[in-house]
């Protein structure tokens, strides 16, 4: 109540009514370390090196990494390589993981005015350790691993979870992405996305992205309710 008796007007909540982060490229510095975890995997079947451009079309930007890795190696059981590989992936994060610059600062920004989520590719494993380590796992209100849903991007179910595990109409959302299918899995959610392209993804075509920013640092609650609103504007 106001001093004058009548009822206080809550302003509604401007878009974006939640940020919704990617987790590899974005929050943590991961694309090499993937991309060696790879190399080392495939290396007993005869693939002991995945040239840079190859890696960062076909499994950073495109998603298609896997069937790259079956039209080299007929006959590969890839089920059991991509087992391998995130094997692998686990040690080399857990020796060297590191935060992509201002990522700390940022988060705990955002997470003071709005609710935030990951929707990401990676195993829950992965995900906790590095939260844990960097002191982050409380700033997200939900948290979408590889296990919480059936199709990865560049399908929308990573960003369709995260929203209905925050109560969040899609379009009202925002997505911050690094990678050209992550950027894809955004849009097939109708959720406007920004993108901070990274060495591995930088190539990608982010014509469709809502802004491209060069660092994450640039992100403030006011640049993300200015990027939101263009967004909704272009339509």
């Amino acid at each position: 109540m106001t001093k004058h008796g009548l009822a206080a007007v809550t302003e509604p909540t401007k878009n974006p009514t939640a940020i919704l982060f990617d987790f590899d490229g974005v929050i943590v510095d991961s694309e090499a370390l993937h991309h060696r975890a790879y190399e080392l995997a495939l290396a007993p079947h005869g693939l002991s090196t995945i040239p840079l451009e190859i890696y960062a079309d076909r499994f950073s930007n495109r998603g298609v990494g896997l069937e790259y890795c079956a039209t080299e190696l007929p006959g590969l059981d890839v089920r059991a390589m991509k087992r391998e590989k995130d094997r692998l992936f686990h040690e080399l994060l857990e020796q060297e993981a590191r935060l992509l610059p201002g990522v700390g600062e940022v988060v705990r920004q955002l997470a003071a005015v709005r609710p935030l989520a990951l929707a990401t590719g990676s195993h829950r494993r992965a995900v906790a350790f590095v939260l844990r380590e960097f002191g982050l796992a409380e700033f997200f209100t939900a948290v979408i691993a590889r296990e919480d849903y059936e199709r990865d991007k560049p399908a929308p179910d990573a960003f369709l979870q995260a929203c209905a595990a925050l109560g969040q109409d899609p379009k009202s959302c925002l997505a911050v992405e690094d990678s050209y299918k992550g950027l894809c899995a955004a849009r097939a959610a109708e959720i406007p996305c920004l993108v901070v392209p990274n060495a591995y993804t930088r190539a990608g075509d982010f014509r469709a992205a809502a802004a491209v920013l060069s660092s994450i640092e640039e992100l403030t609650i006011e640049q993300a309710q200015e990027i939101h609103r263009g967004a909704t504007a272009a339509g």
